[in-house]
Formats: structure tokens, sequence, C-alpha cells
């Protein structure tokens, strides 16, 4: 869960709103930002692949726009390319779909009073039940012995209609590449057990349900122009979003990728391509990409769920290729790392990174870690990491944070184009800021390992405030959603150097979070 920081043009974001109330549904007032993309014409793919949004960067369809004025194109499909193209899934529902009895309802991890046992047990069966019903019709080619390569194809999913998150296409160095829609995540560095270092990086694509896809359709409106909230953003009940993280790491270097799905997919360099200061076109001569092979590594689940006092349920399945080469279906090869649904906080005037105590031993209260797990990652590299004294996070994220610390940050960008920060480390003291181990340095922690409860703002010790155009002094929470924060990012830019930079370079300078 890293975080890219970026040389930004100045410009004002459109401040406009929807509102939901959480786990409920409430409505407050806005109006749509104007000067919005509609470029390219119609989508020919069939089911929710046709809308005014770009695919993928450097999308052919979006060439006549100047969206991709100087760049050097190499994430377009070769003459001679038969694989499958990305189509971005982007008809939002104008109305809220019906509850459903979904199966994870028939576990519940939250109840007070489960021992230890019983609460792995439920988190457990929670977990494969939100990932079997995320699989529904779309790894129909995999789980049947076909071919991978065509799992995922929201447009034609018989089951339910899956969306994904518009414009994460606009920043080249993270834009959706054109084979499977993946954006570029973190850098990861493993340690091995030689004492080697493994750079890699992290590629990956998410999914939304039909419930889900009904909050992004009050944000993304069919005529190409988003609506900026105004209000705190809060999914419904039973919002549901995978998401998978491939990483261009083998099973020669990690032998738990073993046995686990490959895709092919246009990436850049394995090892993080750094340009900073830099402009699009810059990075898009020296960042270039190349059609490459990655290897499923972790997939994470969200589901917004009123029984969990956060709102919201985070969980994390790891590549357990070794352990689970039987499965005949590939996207199953997986165990679960963890579920959370607070933070665990650190009692008044303690530190995260020792509190609770020894966690291994005593378990947590409000999430589970699957120490077998753990060990198994642990056993060629230190990929098992988790997060902050243990909390979960995965091996594509920081091992000061975790998964709710991360994503509770969501919020919609300011007028500079800027976010709360999701980890806040002092460059020149390492041993402060989030997950300290200096003493007397709890106010960040207190701050970024609270149980926050869902549409929330983020706020805080170590939280700058934010500069929106309305003069609001607070976040405006986009319900854990850090991918809503960067499409509206990435937008708010297109729109800005549509009127600032007609014809020089284009560059930013806001910060995009990696999660």
């Amino acid at each position: 869960m890293t975080r890219m920081k970026w040389m930004l043009a100045v410009g004002a974001v459109a401040a406009s709103a929807t509102l939901w109330a959480c786990a409920t549904m409430g409505h407050g007032g806005g109006q749509e930002g104007g000067g919005g993309q509609q470029g390219g014409g119609g989508i020919s793919a069939p089911g929710t692949c046709e809308g005014p949004y770009p695919n993928y960067w450097q999308d052919p369809k979006f060439t006549s726009t100047g969206m991709w004025m100087g760049q050097e194109i190499s994430n377009q499909p070769p003459t001679d390319w038969n694989g499958p193209v990305f189509r971005l899934s982007q008809q939002y529902p104008s109305e809220l779909p019906a509850e459903q009895n979904e199966p994870w309802m028939a576990f519940n991890p939250f109840k007070p009073g489960l021992s230890q046992e019983e609460m792995h047990k439920q988190a457990h069966e929670y977990s494969w039940a939100v990932l079997h019903y995320i699989q529904e019709g779309n790894v129909d080619q995999g789980a049947s012995g076909g071919d991978i390569e065509k799992d995922w194809t929201l447009c034609n999913n018989p089951v339910r209609h899956w969306v994904h998150m518009p414009f994460q296409t606009y920043e080249p160095l993270s834009g959706r590449e054109f084979v499977h829609g993946l954006t570029r995540e973190a850098p990861v560095t493993f340690k091995l057990k030689d004492k080697s270092e493994l750079k890699s990086t992290v590629w990956a694509v998410g999914f939304y349900n039909p419930r889900a896809a009904y909050t992004l359709g009050q944000v993304w409106k069919p005529n190409g122009t988003p609506v900026f909230p105004t209000s705190n953003v809060a999914f419904p009940d039973g919002a549901v979003i995978g998401k998978l993280l491939f990483t261009t790491a083998n099973e020669k270097q990690l032998p738990i990728l073993a046995n686990m799905p490959k895709w092919k997919a246009n990436i850049s360099s394995a090892e993080f391509c750094m340009c900073e200061p830099c402009s699009f076109q810059k990075i898009s001569n020296e960042c270039k990409r190349t059609l490459g092979e990655v290897t499923l590594m972790q997939v994470d689940i969200a589901v917004a769920d009123k029984r969990s006092p956060s709102g919201w349920v985070y969980g994390t399945f790891v590549a357990d290729g070794q352990a689970k080469a039987s499965e005949k279906n590939p996207w199953d090869r997986l165990s679960t790392l963890g579920l959370m649904w607070f933070n665990d906080p650190p009692p008044a005037g303690k530190l995260a990174k020792f509190e609770p105590v020894d966690p291994r031993k005593n378990g947590f209260t409000q999430e589970v870690i699957e120490w077998d797990v753990v060990d198994r990652w642990n056993a060629d590299s230190d990929g098992g990491h988790l997060g902050c004294n243990s909390r979960l996070d995965g091996p594509a994220d920081s091992t000061r944070s975790s998964c709710l610390s991360c994503h509770m940050t969501g919020s919609v960008p300011d007028k500079t184009r800027a976010t709360p920060a999701f980890i806040v480390t002092p460059n020149d003291k390492p041993k402060e800021g989030q997950c300290a181990e200096a003493p007397g340095q709890p106010d960040v922690d207190a701050t970024y390992f609270a149980n926050l409860a869902c549409s929330t703002p983020f706020s805080g010790t170590g939280v700058k405030k934010p500069q929106y155009a309305n003069g609001a002094t607070q976040w405006v929470s986009t319900d854990f959603s850090l991918q809503l924060s960067i499409g509206l990012d990435q937008w708010a830019e297109w729109q800005s150097d549509q009127v600032d930079e007609p014809t020089g370079p284009r560059v930013m300078e806001g910060i995009l979070p990696a999660r």
C-alpha cells in the first residue's frame, strides 16, 4: 500500500455531490461538474462494456481527443494480436438492486463472545463464501480446464453484472494495460532466504458487484462526466468488491507461486520505473509497455456488512500453489491469509507496534490471521510479513499499515488533487510515524489504527486539512474506496490539462493512492 508522489499542475476540482447513508439509503444534493470527456464513440463489446470512459491507457478510441498527446504509444494491441483486449464494464444501475440472501450471511465472525477457534472458523467460511460468489460467471474457462486468459471478462458474465472503476487510465505509469485491464501498483522487494533481494511489481484489477455498482453510478455518469461528492459516500449493505493482484515474480523465485494462474499482460519493467518529476510524455518513453507474464499472488475482498462494527469486512487470500496443487479450479489455489473488520487499536498512549501483546499467541479481537499460511509464505521469503504488529496486510502491502488502516483514508480529492496520506513515515525518522517504535509517539497510531466507522471523514494527528473549492474543512469520505479516489483524481487531472496545458508537456503534482 505504498503511495506514489507526482508533480501535478494546479487546477480546481468540481464540487458537487450525492449522499448515501452508511448501510442504509439517504440522499443529499449535488450537481454535475462541467467539461466532461465523452469522446471515443461506442464500444462494440456486449453486456455491460459500453460507455464513455476509456478502456485502458492509450485506448485508440480516445486518440482524437488529445488524451495521449505527444506520448510514445506502447499500450495498444499489435496488428497481429489475437488475444483478449480489455473492455471496461461501465453500465451502472440507476436503481439500487434488491438485496439477496447472499452465502456469506450464513457466517458471522463478528458475533460477540466467540472463542478464537470459532471466530477463525467463521472467518474462514465467510471468506470462501465471498470469493466463490465473486467467481460465479467470471471463471468458467479456468474452472472447466479451459483458457484462463478468457476468465474475468465481465461483459459476458451470465450470473450478475459486475463493473470496473473508470478512469484508472490517464496517468501513464499506472494506467490500465490493454490485455486484462491491470493497473500498476506498488513495487515489492522480497528478501529471499539466501539473503538476496527480489525486485518485483504488482499489477491488479478490481470488480464491483451490482449493489456496489449502483454507488459508482451516482458518481460516474453516462455522459462521461463524474459528479464529485461533497457529502460522505456510503456503499449500501451487500456491496462487494474483489481484486486480483498479480506479480512479476515467478515460481522459480518464489516457489509458493507454483501452479498459480498466469496471464499475459502488457506491462512495464518489473523493477519499478521511477520518473519524478517527469512529464507524461517522458514516462511513456522511458517506461514503455511490452507483453510479459504475471502470476496471481493475492486476492482481496471487501464486503459492506451491517453486522460488522465498522460496516465493512476486508479479507485477503494469497497464492498457495504448492499446497493447493490438486485444486481443479486454478483460481482456488489460494489460502485465506485473514479477515478483519476493525483495527484492534492500541490503548490510549500505547503504540500499535506493541499492542496487542503477542497476537500470534493471544490472537486479535477484531480480525483473524491464518498463521500456518504466514509460515508457508515465509519458508522462502519474507512475503508473509503482514502489517503493523501482524495486523492483516498481504505480500503486496505495507508492513506499517493494515487493510482497514489503509482503506479508511479513502477521500474525494480536493482542488489540489490531494487526498490524505495513508502511510505516515518521516523519511528522516524511520522509527517514528505510523507503526512507530519510538516511545512517546502514539498520536499518529491513534489516528491510523483507530476504529473508524464507514462513511466517516478521516482526521486526526498526521492528517493534513483538505483544500476543497467549497471551503469544507473535513475530508469527504469515499467509504474506504481508494480506487474511487484514484479515478476522480485522474479525471480531474485530465480536465485541468485541457485548460492549463493545451500544448505543453503534461505533469502531475498531486498524490495518487496506489491501493
